[in-house]
């Protein structure tokens, strides 16, 4: 019989550190340190990890190495071993119920690392707040607002733990939740914390349960009943035991597949235990350091020689900057300059530039006290100036002042730039800005600082053409009872105004030639202000209707129609240069006249 920790990993093939292995890579290195006894076959594909440290013990160390780098699990097949990311069938039919292929079996729980809120951290005690949220599942997400509602603000997290889909199952009212806190100090991406961390809540959002059963293998009678496998999820069924159709795997069987009188012996559990060869690679390793230091029962003097050689260089390297003072703490003195000193003591940590007799910069458990501070702060989700509404605060959305809520507060600046004030002082000016609505009060406001322009302020509203001449304005004088809007030519002499008074007067006057043109021109006629008069003021000397007809005027046209009609009476009439003769009979004035 052949077993892996009975071959020792070659020093040749050890890796010291390595970056983008692929797992392939490291088996062959096993298999190759086997003399190809052992066979170890990669049946699916892994994502390359970064290596450190493999080979530096026996083949079973280097294997349990490569099973937690790359997170595979083992099938053995006699000397052939499949690395796959989860072996056995995870749709098996196999049942374990009491009354049908249950021999013996005894229950074990453990509810000691249950955990249903994973708090997680990793280098630096860097976190995933202030990551998008969109990193999250949607479930995810629906049961950090459930847990917190501020877990997430503006599409952003603001805290760094994952709530388990069983919360509410364990929960109680004293215990809302289990908590735990995973480190991960090998890893800088985000990314790959949340997926540990979602490794590690699923292996502990439930009690840890082991069933060890004898079993009747019934398929060795019916070969239609399924067969127990090495990593199957198969189902226990026993009310005594409270077990009803619990799912869990098959993590250890010992079968005996060519005696019918000899029971299969199974190892059911939601979690999977380190088996018995994990536990001694593990062992081997930490035997081999301890004998490194003891030898046949007695301590090897060369080994605890080279221990205190490398502590008495330490301790001569810190000799001249470590001092431990009579009355307690640690101090830290600089070499080329001894009044520069740092002190650690219960009380907290202190710096000095003048041998202790002020401290320049101190921290300790009220806070931290410093004259200066050199250099730009950390990665802070967020700072909280003053309590209750009286805060101001700089977060992952903007800053903010005057209200806790940061929606709610009267002045905002977010971080797309816009600002949100409730009132504000401007000084300068504002460029390349869009005004949506309010008020705006102010001396002057234009549309350019040289001459073609548009200017509003406090005489009114002007308008100037390119050489800066005055074209348009709208004055805010009232002389008068009037308001005008006047108009200037092109040298700035006033050229004319409409303007309009108290008891509804409105003028429109020019200074030499008022011109009113359009298809049609009409005065009067609006039902609003009916016209009831149009009247021609004194001053007016001419009308000149020369280059027009004049039609739809009545009374001009009955003054038409009666001229008309004196003319057809005086037809009839003699011409004014008529004459004829008249005879008289004969009498006192007879005779014969001419009359005209």
């Amino acid at each position: 019989m052949y077993k892996l920790a009975d071959y020792k990993f070659p020093y040749a093939s050890y890796v010291a550190e390595g970056f983008g292995y692929q797992i392939s890579q490291l088996t062959t290195l096993i298999a190759a340190a086997t003399g190809g006894r052992f066979t170890i076959a990669v049946d699916d594909t892994f994502d390359l990890a970064d290596v450190k440290e493999f080979g530096g013990g026996n083949c079973l160390e280097a294997l349990n190495y490569v099973i937690d780098t790359y997170g595979a699990e083992v099938e053995p097949d006699n000397f052939t071993l499949h690395l796959r990311k989860k072996i056995g069938d995870a749709n098996s039919a196999l049942q374990y119920r009491v009354g049908k292929n249950i021999v013996s079996a005894s229950f074990t729980d453990d509810g000691g690392s249950l955990c249903t809120r994973l708090f997680a951290e990793m280098k630096d005690s860097r976190t995933w707040i202030g990551q998008p949220a969109s990193t999250l599942t949607t479930d995810e997400q629906a049961r950090l607002l459930a847990a917190d509602p501020n877990a997430i603000v503006d599409g952003k997290l603001t805290v760094n733990y994952l709530v388990s889909q069983y919360a509410g199952t364990w929960a109680s009212a004293s215990v809302p939740y289990y908590d735990d806190l995973l480190t991960e100090q090998d890893v800088t991406d985000p990314l790959k914390l949340l997926a540990a961390a979602r490794l590690r809540l699923a292996e502990r959002e439930v009690p840890a349960l082991e069933v060890s059963v004898s079993a009747a293998d019934l398929y060795k009678l019916d070969s239609t009943e399924p067969r127990p496998g090495l990593g199957d999820t198969v189902t226990c069924v026993d009310p005594d035991m409270e077990l009803t159709h619990i799912t869990a795997r098959v993590t250890e069987l010992t079968e005996y597949p060519y005696a019918r009188d000899k029971h299969a012996q199974v190892t059911v559990a939601n979690v999977l235990r380190r088996d018995y060869a994990q536990i001694i690679a593990d062992l081997e390793s930490t035997r081999r350091a301890v004998d490194n230091v003891f030898s046949g029962g007695r301590i090897r003097a060369e080994a605890f020689e080279a221990y205190a050689a490398a502590a008495v260089k330490d301790i001569a390297n810190s000799k001249t900057e470590l001092i431990y003072p009579a009355e307690g703490g640690i101090l830290a003195q600089d070499k080329t300059n001894p009044l520069h000193q740092v002190r650690l003591t219960a009380a907290g940590l202190g710096v000095s530039t003048d041998g202790w007799n002020t401290v320049r910069s101190a921290i300790t458990a009220t806070g931290v006290v410093a004259e200066t501070v050199v250099g730009q702060f950390g990665n802070f989700v967020s700072t909280l100036i003053g309590s209750g509404n009286n805060v101001v605060q700089i977060n992952t959305t903007g800053i903010a002042a005057g209200h806790a809520t940061f929606s709610s507060a009267p002045f905002r600046v977010y971080m797309n730039g816009d600002v949100v004030a409730r009132s504000i002082t401007l000084t300068g000016t504002i460029e390349d800005s869009d005004i949506t609505y309010g008020t705006i009060t102010g001396s002057t406001i234009q549309t350019d600082s040289t001459t073609r322009k548009i200017v509003l302020d406090g005489s009114g509203f002007r308008s100037f053409d390119s050489t800066g001449t005055r074209r348009i304005s709208i004055e805010t004088e009232d002389d008068f009872g009037v308001q005008e809007m006047r108009y200037y030519g092109p040298d700035g002499s006033y050229g004319g105004g409409i303007s309009g008074q108290n008891g509804g007067m409105f003028s429109i006057a020019a200074d030499s030639l008022l011109s009113l043109g359009g298809t049609t021109v009409v005065l009067g006629g609006d039902i609003d202000h009916p016209t009831n008069t149009i009247a021609v003021r004194d001053g007016v000397s001419t009308f000149d209707f020369s280059n027009v007809n004049v039609i739809n005027l009545p009374a001009l046209d009955a003054v038409v129609s009666d001229i008309a009609a004196i003319w057809t009476a005086l037809a009839g009439k003699a011409s004014v240069n008529h004459s004829h003769s008249v005879t008289i009979p004969p009498g006192s004035a007879g005779g014969t006249f001419t009359v005209s």
